[in-house]
């Protein structure tokens, strides 16, 4: 029984997590479409048989499901799967209302607005990007307010205390007393400015840029991968590393004001982007492996350890406890929102940017993809995704600690 319970309890983080995103990610779908006036047939939050459903006035079903682990908006007449049908719905123009007839002996279903295909390419194009704009909307908010509450971390100086012998940072010309100004092509201002640049660029060259003496130079490292233990995480990951130690001056935690907030929020929404396209830029050409990437095990496992990181630590009130592991997971949040809209924007039947190459196509020239080729595509599309699902979810299983050499 206590078993159980250690499980359940350590699903909840993930769950929050990802009814959190996703529910962010469908929203920007959803008031897409509600712009344009398509009629909306549910909105659920997860899969399989519902939990909780209620239906509101425009006739939408809001539905949160038995399986956390994803979610969906439904437009009248979309195809969003291969098994989908196409029941468009008979509109009335007159009085904006969709009728829906059901098989015999079913009622009639009516809703509010129009059917999906009825909106036209380019709008249609415009509610398959309303997700992942929402997604990124949503991390620059959390970004911003994340450093008006809690401030950000900023030192007078980061400076190079010392070098390992052999290193790539030694073989850079690094020395004591060195002062960064940047590290790959970005200002810094903290050591975790010098780490963002260093860990995604293993066997890449990598631009800092120092001060010495009062002249600045330029040094150029090439980071070493490395596999190292996450023991906050407890997971085991390959990371870049030139072999550096570094130090900070004069540390201040500073409270944002708002305009200045807004701007750390795209900064940091920007900056996860860039290391986002990074991975895939070297998933790509070979340069890592599928390791890299994290699936739904992972984002568990991250979401329990690092929850378990702020409630057990000793010495400090249950509250602030709480707070922490809150304030945790809406990072989280953040992050990862940042990383389902990029995935989304992918052109691959079945994703957003499937849709969105669809919704391009007709525009051009002027005829809708026809039904059967929409379908043939979501079936390879959802075969791809499946089979993507199963490498990395084994990938995610290689590094728990039983599997990943944890000391």
């Amino acid at each position: 029984m206590d078993n159980l319970i250690s499980i359940l309890g350590s699903a909840i983080p993930f769950i929050i997590v990802i009814s959190i995103v996703i529910t962010v990610h469908e929203l920007g779908h959803y008031w897409v479409g509600r712009w344009f006036g398509a009629a909306v047939e549910s909105f659920s939050i997860g899969f399989g048989r519902p939990i909780f459903e209620v239906k509101d006035k425009r006739g939408t079903r809001w539905r949160v499901n038995w399986l956390p682990l994803g979610g969906f908006v439904k437009f009248v007449g979309e195809l969003q799967a291969p098994t989908d049908s196409r029941n468009q719905g008979v509109a009335d123009p007159n009085v904006d209302i969709t009728e829906i007839h059901g098989a015999e002996g079913e009622p009639t279903v009516k809703l509010v607005g129009k059917p999906y295909t009825e909106l036209g390419p380019l709008k249609r194009l415009a509610v398959s990007l309303g997700g992942p704009f929402a997604n990124f909307v949503f991390a620059v908010v959390v970004f911003a307010a994340l450093g008006m509450a809690m401030g950000v971390a900023q030192s007078k100086e980061v400076l190079v205390n010392g070098t390992v012998a052999g290193s790539a940072a030694e073989a850079a010309g690094f020395k004591p007393g060195d002062i960064l100004l940047q590290a790959g092509g970005r200002t810094v201002t903290s050591a975790t400015d010098v780490q963002r640049a260093t860990v995604l660029n293993a066997g890449e060259e990598v631009r800092y840029r120092v001060l010495r003496g009062g002249e600045q130079i330029e040094l150029i490292a090439v980071p070493k991968s490395e596999s190292t233990y996450n023991k906050d995480l407890k997971v085991r990951e390959s990371i870049g590393r030139i072999g550096i130690d570094l130090g900070e001056r004069e540390t201040e935690i500073r409270r944002l004001n708002p305009i200045e907030a807004v701007g750390y929020g795209f900064w940091r929404t920007g900056d996860a982007l860039d290391a986002t396209v990074t991975v895939l830029r070297r998933l790509v050409t070979g340069k890592d492996g599928l390791d890299k990437l994290s699936g739904p095990l992972g984002i568990f496992t991250v979401a329990d350890n690092g929850t378990d990181l702020h409630m057990k630590q000793e010495g400090v009130s249950f509250d602030k406890r709480l707070i922490g592991a809150a304030l945790w997971l809406i990072n989280l949040s953040a992050l990862l929102s940042i990383g389902v809209g990029f995935f989304n924007l992918l052109p691959i039947p079945v994703l957003d940017g499937g849709a969105a190459v669809m919704c391009i196509a007709e525009a051009a020239t002027g005829r809708e993809v026809p039904e059967k080729v929409q379908k043939v595509g979501l079936t390879i599309g959802l075969a791809c995704l499946v089979s993507f699902a199963l490498v990395i979810t084994w990938q995610d299983i290689t590094r728990l600690p039983m599997w990943a050499g944890a000391p």
